[in-house]
């Protein structure tokens, strides 16, 4: 799933009023995962000057992006956190390894080809699942449509859970952005 999906679903499953630290963690383990890639990202397009296409058929594959992601999708990391947050009786750590464990709920069933190493540092494996939130090889064209939907559900749900009115107004913005977001994407694979 993409980024913004990752952290709508932990934001509506594990949020709640009143508890501003709990939220960021929330919000801080959601987005932690993909953190690492999109820090690449920016390195490789921005800094080095390299064309999509070179980042994703490429460098995407190497152990430089590969190692990096993996961390950040890792099960047993995010099993270690919420241990010692346990541990220690910390909710926000436990919140957020919570939220890190949402992402990759989320990711295992749907990456095809590019399928995060989620057992590393005791595995390479990647789960490789038949479907995928992106490819139209797998589903992908579908896979938008269920994103999107499973986006505007989790914005309703965070607009009914958060009065506040900058709560609500990022809310109209996130629905937006993820209706902008998916065409993008579908524009993009479907017209090069």
């Amino acid at each position: 799933m993409m980024t913004p999906t990752h952290l709508l679903l932990s934001c509506g499953l594990l949020t709640a009023r009143n508890s501003p630290a709990r939220n960021l963690a929330v919000i801080a383990g959601g987005a932690a995962p993909d953190l690492p890639m999109l820090g690449l990202f920016i390195w490789d397009r921005y800094v080095q000057g390299l064309d999509e296409g070179t980042i994703w058929e490429e460098r995407y594959w190497t152990d430089a992006w590969q190692i990096p992601t993996a961390i950040g999708h890792s099960i047993p990391i995010a099993l270690v956190i919420l241990a010692v947050g346990m541990a220690m009786r910390w909710q926000a750590m436990m919140f957020f390894a919570g939220s890190v464990l949402v992402h990759v709920a989320g990711d295992l069933p749907f990456h095809n080809d590019d399928a995060h190493m989620h057992l590393w540092p005791l595995s390479r494996y990647k789960f490789i699942s038949p479907i995928s939130y992106w490819d139209p090889a797998h589903y992908g064209t579908i896979m938008h449509w269920v994103e999107l939907a499973l986006m505007v559900a989790m914005l309703v749900v965070l607009w009914r859970r958060f009065e506040a009115v900058w709560v609500r107004t990022l809310c109209i913005c996130g629905i937006g952005l993820s209706i902008a977001v998916p065409v993008y994407f579908m524009l993009r694979h479907t017209f090069g």
